[in-house]
């Protein structure tokens, strides 16, 4: 293997697993059961607003009920759901500090809600969609403190989230 490619390869992995051990610590001896392992196959939408499958592994740190934290190259995201009818009748007003989309849990391509959207288009969405649960996927800095991360995955167990 070419050693530039190898070192490179070598920090990029270094920095998520890093991250996530991180994460992990800060969630670690709480209320919380976790689970760790590195998974490919994540999709994200590109610039030009196409979905593209990630076909290298992440960490992805599992909170057992209530969701799973993905440490990626630039970002931390948090993957959870809720029951569809929760979802139309909540007010989000809680979460309107955070960046977060929703999408279809059967059909994970389907877009609900994006940053710039209105929580009411969000519903008018979910009203028009024949899914039974609604998924939520929460973004933050790649360097976010992991008591805000504690502080968070609470309030999703608080308000009724799961996975």
């Amino acid at each position: 293997m070419n050693q530039e490619l190898f070192h490179e390869m070598q920090r990029f992995y270094d920095r998520l697993e890093t991250r996530s051990g991180q994460l992990f610590h800060a969630l670690f001896h709480r209320v919380f059961e976790l689970e760790v392992g590195w998974y490919s196959g994540h999709y994200h939408k590109m610039e030009d607003g196409n979905w593209t499958r990630e076909a290298y592994p992440i960490p992805v740190i599992g909170v057992k009920g209530f969701c799973d934290i993905e440490v990626q190259p630039d970002h931390i995201s948090v993957s959870t759901k809720l029951k569809r009818s929760t979802a139309l009748n909540y007010s989000f007003v809680k979460f309107a500090e955070y960046d977060f989309e929703a999408y279809g849990v059967e059909d994970y391509l389907a877009d609900f809600y994006h940053p710039g959207q209105t929580i009411e288009e969000l519903k008018e969405n979910i009203r028009a969609c024949q899914e039974q649960e609604i998924g939520f996927s929460f973004s933050f800095p790649f360097d976010v403190n992991g008591q805000r991360m504690y502080e968070f995955v609470k309030l999703l167990r608080r308000e009724g989230f799961y996975y």
